[in-house]
């Protein structure tokens, strides 16, 4: 009786390995279209300012993954809002390596739809504008509206036409103090 058990176990985990076996390589998908890369760095850090803080996106723990000057460095030597030589010579801004890494997180996320909107199809597709416009549910709630200046810097971003002034106005606005706020200055970098 138990040998009749442990063949049909056998028997059962095997099957369970052939069902789960992987595409060929030729036959998985390659992202045709990605937004561009070079325009991202001002969406990158409206992404920081507004999901990045180390409860939300800023965490190694998420598939939306945010690093940046305010949050989750990348750079295990680097820290939050180190601002002068005597915090350690840390970067200030976002580093080139935290906004690629945003970048990767962003296209990574659906890479299918990604290509769809970069190709020219709608941002309200997907997941991850859905959720910051509140029309899907978000445990960091509504974060901002259609059409405001968050939403225009990362979706004219997706669709090939960045707007890098509505990703500064939005960085303006979520800044405290902006005037007197030293992040301001990643702003124009």
């Amino acid at each position: 009786m138990k040998s009749a058990f442990a063949i049909s176990l056998v028997g059962t985990f095997a099957a369970g390995l052939l069902a789960c076996s992987i595409p060929a390589s030729n036959d998985r998908y390659v992202q045709t279209s990605l937004p561009d890369q070079a325009s991202f760095p001002p969406v990158a850090m409206m992404l920081e300012l507004k999901c990045g803080s180390l409860d939300c996106h800023g965490s190694v723990a998420r598939n939306l993954r945010i690093y940046g000057s305010a949050g989750l460095r990348f750079s295990p030597n680097d820290q939050p809002f180190a601002t002068t030589s005597a915090d350690g010579g840390n970067p200030f801004c976002n580093t080139s390596d935290e906004d690629y890494q945003d970048y990767v997180s962003v296209v990574g996320l659906e890479p299918e739809q990604i290509s769809a909107v970069a190709a020219g199809g709608d941002p309200g597709t997907l997941t991850m504008v859905r959720k910051a416009r509140g029309t899907e549910a978000h445990k960091g709630e509504q974060i901002w509206t259609q059409g405001d200046d968050s939403d225009v810097c990362l979706t004219s971003w997706l669709t090939g036409a960045a707007q890098a002034s509505a990703c500064a106005r939005s960085l303006a606005s979520a800044l405290p103090n902006p005037t007197k706020n030293p992040l301001t200055q990643c702003i124009s970098q």
